[in-house]
């Protein structure tokens, strides 16, 4: 059997109100948003797409190998953006600061051990953020502009990270839904 899966971090319950709030003051623009559910608020280190369920012993083995030579760290949410451009959004984020750059070792070790599961690599660049929604089709608009304007410094919080999380994702009509499949937890 096959398994959607990916590895995140996930912001504490808090966090996620507070995102969730953020998301309720931009509803009135009336863009043809997906919101994402504040529970499902993620930050993805890697999308594994779809794996064989008999990978999920060695899979799970090194993510714990992976936690348990990082220490945990704090990573600050701050500043909202989009890609692929404000005024052509695709994805409205919030991004994230990482001022010891913690969270970029953490990715370089987690991708140079999957790369042993022939998992693979990233197409694009690491740019890590929490996504809030997304727009099925791109849209012109300039409505967003003023408010990534006004939450362009921002700060949305912070939290410490203490474990990486592997998910099953399972597409359906309503939305994704997710099923914590495995965590990993950082030394303390």
């Amino acid at each position: 059997m096959m398994l959607r899966t990916f590895i995140a971090l996930t912001p504490p319950p808090t966090l996620q109100a507070t995102l969730a709030a953020v998301q309720a003051c931009l509803q009135p623009l009336a863009l043809p948003w997906r919101w994402i559910p504040p529970a499902h608020i993620h930050l993805t280190l890697k999308f594994l797409g779809d794996i064989p369920s008999t990978q999920l012993p060695a899979l799970t083995e090194t993510l714990t190998q992976v936690a348990q030579q990082h220490r945990a760290f704090p990573l600050h949410l701050r500043a909202l953006g989009c890609f692929p451009h404000p005024t052509r959004p695709r994805v409205l984020w919030v991004g994230v600061t990482d001022q010891e750059q913690a969270l970029h070792r953490l990715h370089a070790t987690l991708l140079r051990a999957l790369h042993v599961h022939c998992l693979p690599p990233d197409e694009h660049p690491f740019h890590p953020h929490l996504t809030l929604a997304r727009i099925r089709e791109t849209t012109r608009t300039s409505a967003l502009v003023p408010f990534l304007q006004t939450y362009q410094t921002q700060c949305f919080g912070s939290f410490d990270v203490k474990q990486m999380a592997l998910f099953q994702s399972q597409l359906r009509r309503e939305g994704a839904q997710y099923t914590l499949l495995h965590t990993a937890t950082l030394q303390s």
